[in-house]
């Protein structure tokens, strides 16, 4: 039998941020499909995991950028910290009160009411004028976060954080080809063949 000697050498660079926009496309696309067809079952708990997936994104865009374009880039830092360094990174001062930027801070405010979802009373007490005609039964039992659960905000959140990565790679000169995960691998012969057993 002979044996063999060898330097293994390999190097893989991840990228996540293809991951979860695949996700989030995934979501999308099953999400334009129920509404083709009319079908609604579940489609609001969609939207819902769709706007998450969209909101982790952005974010992790972010940190593609800021690792590749910032010395000394730290991706667990505070979201607007972070978004304020890439920004001037890029030399960009986007108004935030327009698209697609103003996309972000809804986003992100989806997300993070989603991700540290905690309880919340709220008290009505008003005095009403009664008409013996009128329905009263009018208490609304859905969270504010709820109104974000419609396909034209999904599908708004989508196209603006896609034209500012648009932008962003523009800017930062990074082609598509380096924002995919991508590896290299060697296997080198470092010693000439023994022979065993004979």
């Amino acid at each position: 039998m002979t044996k063999l000697q060898v330097q293994k050498t390999a190097k893989k660079s991840i990228h996540i941020h293809n991951d979860i926009s695949n996700t989030a496309q995934y979501l999308k696309t099953r999400i334009e499909e129920k509404e083709a067809t009319g079908d609604r079952y579940g489609i609001a708990l969609d939207i819902t995991a769709c706007l998450v997936m969209l909101a982790f994104t952005f974010e992790s865009r972010l940190n593609f950028i800021g690792q590749k374009k910032l010395p000394g880039f730290r991706e667990r830092r505070w979201f607007d910290k972070k978004v304020e360094l890439v920004l001037r990174g890029l030399k960009l001062e986007p108004d935030f009160s327009k698209r697609p930027y103003s996309s972000i801070k809804e986003l992100k405010d989806f997300r993070d009411t989603i991700a540290h979802g905690k309880p919340e009373t709220v008290v009505i007490d008003e005095l009403v004028d009664f008409h013996p005609e009128a329905d009263y039964d009018d208490f609304d039992l859905r969270g504010a976060w709820e109104g974000c659960l419609n396909i034209d905000f999904m599908r708004r959140c989508s196209e603006d954080i896609d034209d500012i990565w648009k932008e962003w790679l523009a800017i930062a000169e990074i082609d598509v080809h380096q924002t995919i995960t991508h590896g290299e691998y060697g296997i080198t012969l470092i010693e000439e063949p023994m022979v065993f057993g004979g």
